[in-house]
């Protein structure tokens, strides 16, 4: 299939967790567009994460731009230069007080590709263990830790619990057994 060109960019808007951009691209056709918008966001991990009783790690968080709690698996941004095993280490710690050495990428995906640059990478993190108190982030509204068994999550996907996309997807990757019927 063939790509489109980027004759252009304009930078929008610019800050360390997002940038805004007007593209101006070619089509395969020729037609040009000057006004495609493209978002970039630092790429994210999401940690599918489990204690040593085969508890899934979830907690209630605020998000503001839906002004809604919502359950999610703990997330957060890959810093420049850091490897998504080492980010996802990183963010379990600080938003469970749990650490574990048995690690592992199982997938990665775009949110919204259209329009948005921007992969997570799903790690799955097996036999965690409290090891240390919780340092939120001043944004980061999170409610008390969640100890699910796996055997629940079929249930909760079908009741509608999981409000976020990115949820389904790390589910998918992590535990395709439970997204069955």
């Amino acid at each position: 299939m063939a790509s489109w060109k980027q004759l252009g960019r304009k930078t929008i808007y610019d800050t360390k967790f997002l940038r805004l951009y007007e593209d101006t691209v070619q089509l395969p056709d020729g037609k040009v567009f000057d006004d495609y918008s493209i978002v970039n966001t630092n790429d994210g991990v999401i940690i599918v994460a489990t204690d040593e009783n085969g508890n899934v790690l979830m907690f209630d968080e605020y998000k503001y731009p839906i002004d809604q709690d919502i359950l999610v698996f703990p997330a957060g941004g890959v810093e420049p230069g850091e490897s998504p095993l080492i980010a996802a280490a990183r963010e379990l710690l600080e938003e469970t007080g749990y650490e574990s050495s048995d690690i592992e990428l199982v997938g990665q995906c775009y949110d919204y590709p259209s329009k948005v640059q921007h992969l997570d990478h799903i790690v799955r993190i097996k036999n965690a263990k409290k090891t240390s108190g919780i340092t939120h982030e001043a944004t980061e509204a999170i409610g008390s830790l969640q100890l699910i068994p796996v055997s629940d999550l079929n249930n909760y996907w079908k009741d509608g619990k999981f409000k976020a996309s990115y949820m389904i997807s790390a589910l998918a990757y992590a535990f395709p057994e439970q997204l069955a019927n």
